[in-house]
């Protein structure tokens, strides 16, 4: 009876302090995190093209306590619209957002990949789900360093972290680089050694893409310098001059469904951008990266850019390299959801990275074909890229970016 009366005593003492009213500085607290999300919705709702990421907290101060917003931002904007809402609401808020790049990189703002294909990851943990990778020589902006890990921002405008693996560079030393002579590979794998010779020890591995700078030739190889400043040997065979390479660059779409079936059987990655592995829409990223052309990383992204192609009757109006894409039609309850991304090539047939059938692979649109797919069930858009190269701001040609080409 006694233990009963004890019970009763201490569970009416818990669920009084569960239902006491929240502190004053909890509401508070409470109040910022809402502004935080009203603001992210307008300024950052996509955190892959831009960083929003604030934390509050209640620091003792001689008036008793002040309001501190910490984190980081790529948006000026975010900051004033910050102080200004608070301060609408009678709260004084005391600004520590880091605008991006930060400052304490210094003036070491810019970087180039230097191993051949590179994981970066969507908080700076190995751990962590990959977002995307890069290639060596890829240029890229350098935001924040942050206990080693860099987060970075792709030619693409994708922001995502790694774990080293960039060389940082000023304004000048990313100038130098553009202006320099490379050479870019153009097999689907190689090695560079550290003489002209087939039996010299590896300096490291390349891939189809990897771009590094041209220093002479020696014994039928390039001798390079790669990013980070090691030098190298690699076959010429397995190479070409950049410049030579840009100007043959000529993304119709027959080279667009060529050099996309050149990754027949290339295995299934989730955030996989590379010969070596990719997923759906790092496969058509990659396709067009080697017809020298950056288009949007994620299929969410890419189903944004280019003309639409009206499949409400059918694939009539489809053409080859026309990209394809797959999920949720919108309805009066919910919106569009797009899931994944494949390339049209042709009579009722299209490739794709399938995670179901672990890579790159053809399928049919047309039920009844031996090779259809249940894809089909879910295509909602079609976009055509091809006639908007430099015409579309998210599909830009390696020449015109700013971040390869400088006069020289």
């Amino acid at each position: 009876m006694r233990k009963n009366l004890w019970f009763c005593v201490s569970l009416l003492f818990l669920t009084g302090a569960c239902c006491a009213p929240a502190s004053k500085e909890d509401e508070i607290i409470v109040q910022l995190k809402a502004l935080s999300d009203e603001i992210k919705r307008e300024h950052a709702p996509d955190r892959r093209s831009r960083t929003l990421e604030v934390t509050f907290s209640a620091e003792p101060n001689a008036q008793g306590k002040v309001y501190v917003a910490k984190g980081a931002t790529t948006q000026s904007e975010a900051k004033a619209a910050f102080v200004s809402a608070a301060a609408a609401k009678g709260i004084t808020l005391l600004d520590s957002i880091k605008l991006l790049p930060d400052s304490a990189l210094g003036s070491k703002v810019y970087g180039v990949i230097f191993l051949s294909v590179n994981n970066l990851r969507n908080v700076p943990e190995h751990s962590n789900e990959m977002d995307t990778q890069t290639l060596m020589g890829m240029p890229v902006q350098v935001l924040e360093n942050r206990g080693g890990w860099f987060r970075l921002r792709t030619p693409e405008g994708y922001i995502s972290w790694v774990n080293s693996s960039v060389q940082t560079m000023t304004v000048e030393e990313a100038n130098r680089w553009k202006k320099g002579d490379k050479i870019v590979i153009t097999t689907h794998y190689t090695l560079f050694r550290e003489q002209p010779s087939i039996t010299s020890a590896v300096v490291r591995d390349g891939v189809w893409g990897n771009v590094v700078e041209a220093v002479g030739e020696q014994s039928g190889h390039y001798k390079v310098m790669l990013p980070d400043g090691k030098s190298a040997f690699v076959p010429k065979a397995d190479a070409q001059r950049f410049d030579d390479w840009l100007k043959q660059c000529n993304p119709t779409a027959a080279n667009l469904v060529a050099t996309a079936k050149q990754f027949m059987g290339v295995p299934y990655l989730w955030g996989g951008t590379s010969i070596k592995a990719v997923d759906c829409s790092g496969f058509i990223k990659s396709s067009f990266f080697l017809n020298g052309v950056i288009i949007p990383r994620d299929a969410s992204q890419q189903v944004q850019a280019g003309e639409e192609v009206d499949i409400t009757e059918g694939l009539a109006l489809l053409q080859p390299a026309d990209l394809i894409f797959f999920g949720r039609k919108a309805t009066e309850r919910s919106s569009e959801r797009v899931t994944h991304v494949g390339m049209y090539i042709g009579d009722g047939k299209f490739i794709h990275s399938s995670s179901s059938s672990g890579c790159v692979i053809i399928n049919s649109l047309v039920r009844g074909e031996p090779d259809y797919s249940t894809t089909a069930e879910s295509m909602v858009r079609a976009k055509r890229f091809v006639h908007l190269i430099d015409k579309d701001k998210e599909i830009v040609s390696i020449v015109k970016h700013p971040w390869y080409q400088q006069a020289k």
